[in-house]
């Protein structure tokens, strides 16, 4: 259950849906790792879950690991965000493949897909890949938005960092960009990226959940034994109010839905901060 005011407003800005059988995939990777996978169903399945829990829009965050990839994922999330009005569809980029730029801008102007999606922890390149600028460009030109997991949870590989992030933030100050998991675990670096991007964005997904709830996953073998990071700063958080995205990561956790709902509630900071981070900061930034 969830306050009146939340009731079917929710925006979650961070949740995946992949072709059946890559989902199927991405699952056994994870179970192979401990770590259980709450939610599955098919694609159009998992969106009537999500929309059950008061959802009201929610990302269609896929991306490609290999070259050859993006575009057949790409024409994939077209049809699926065609059957769920629900669905927010961002496109997935390789930097190997050609035609790229045509191929983002069609997706931006003539589909109706709301930005980009960027995983170098799975793909493997440097968001500052040149050959990436000419994309972020397009981006920018068109004010649309670029999601990317950026921060080194949870785990890093060469290829995420704020280090390897802010030279993109430096060359595009302008970019709307979301960064996965509050920059996980380089907190302070994007929170202080924040304050000097003005439309630098941060989702919520797997943080604040409550501790206890992750001691008994963990203690279960659902979830391996990473640390979740629970206990901000109250004035930070705050001051970060215009920033901060509701997000879950669904359908790859392993705790309840309700429980990225409740760890946000549980701050106790306010009906105002919670109508921001849940829905109207992400209507802004979306143009909803």
């Amino acid at each position: 259950m969830v306050p009146d005011y939340l009731a079917g407003n929710i925006i979650d800005m961070h949740s995946h849906f992949f072709p059946e059988k890559l989902l199927d995939s991405i699952w056994e990777y994870f179970e192979s790792r401990n770590w259980r996978i709450r939610y599955q169903d098919s694609p159009d399945g998992l969106a009537r879950t999500l929309t059950g829990f008061g959802v009201s829009r929610f990302t269609v965050y896929n991306y490609a690991h290999k070259p050859g990839m993006a575009a057949e994922l790409n024409s994939w999330t077209d049809a699926f965000a065609k059957r769920n009005p629900a669905a927010l569809p961002f496109a997935t980029v390789f930097p190997d493949d050609v035609g790229n730029i045509q191929m983002v801008e069609r997706l931006l102007l003539e589909r109706g897909f709301f930005g980009i999606k960027l995983q170098p922890l799975v793909s493997d390149f440097y968001p500052t890949d040149e050959r990436m600028m000419e994309v972020y460009q397009v981006v920018v030109e068109h004010g649309r938005i670029l999601a990317i997991h950026a921060g080194t949870a949870p785990i890093a590989n060469e290829y995420v960092g704020a280090d390897h992030f802010e030279p993109v933030m430096e060359r595009f100050p302008e970019m709307k960009v979301v960064v996965a998991h509050m920059g996980a675990f380089e907190f302070d670096r994007f929170f202080d990226m924040a304050k000097r991007y003005p439309n630098l964005y941060l989702d919520t997904s797997v943080n604040f959940i409550d501790a206890e709830v992750m001691r008994e996953l963990v203690r279960k073998r659902e979830f391996p034994p990473l640390e979740v990071p629970a206990d901000f700063d109250r004035e930070v958080l705050l001051g970060l109010s215009d920033r901060l995205l509701f997000g879950s990561d669904y359908p790859n956790i392993p705790y309840a839905y309700n429980d990225c709902i409740e760890s946000i509630l549980a701050l106790d900071m306010g009906e105002e901060f919670n109508k921001a981070v849940f829905f109207e900061n992400a209507r802004r930034l979306l143009g909803l």
